[in-house]
């Protein structure tokens, strides 16, 4: 008999085989044997399981904190982008009637008449001047021909 068999037949607390075949499993192969401890009793089972469900209980809470988080915020988020939804309306009219009032303001007739109010006529002769100078650095020309339009480039076309 080899030594580590007898070795291990010894630690299980058996003797050893009287005869050699008899070690042997189905066609002479050696079969791979092993001892078992005996099942453990019913208590240690339950003491194997509290670390467990300790530690799915706290996976479980923090999922769901996680979650009720994240559902918080985005109503939060869906909050204000309805009220800002709401501002931009608001400001978009506010804007328009802004510029219906430069519109209203601007126009000839109710210049000439607040003019007219305010004691000022029109020249009898008119002389032109042309000056010619080269633009300086820097500066940019005005966006319409008459001051009138100099609002349309504060304002522009669109908010």
């Amino acid at each position: 008999m080899k030594t580590s068999e007898a070795i291990a037949t010894r630690r299980a607390g058996r003797t050893a085989p009287a005869h050699r075949a008899a070690s042997h499993g189905r066609g002479g192969r050696h079969s791979r044997l092993r001892v078992l401890r005996p099942p453990r009793p019913q208590a240690e089972r339950r003491l194997g399981r509290i670390p467990f469900l300790f530690v799915s209980f706290v996976l479980v809470g923090v999922l769901v904190f996680g979650v009720v988080t994240l559902q918080a915020i985005l109503s939060q988020t869906s909050f204000r982008m309805v009220r800002l939804e709401r501002q931009s309306v608001e400001l978009r009219q506010h804007y328009g009637q802004l510029k219906l009032d430069v519109a209203r303001l601007s126009a000839p007739g109710r210049i000439a008449a607040e003019a007219r109010q305010l004691g000022l006529k029109l020249p009898d002769h008119v002389r032109t001047l042309s000056v010619d100078t080269a633009p300086t650095v820097g500066t940019s020309p005005p966006a319409g021909s008459s001051p009138s339009f100099a609002l349309k480039g504060v304002l522009g076309e669109e908010p």
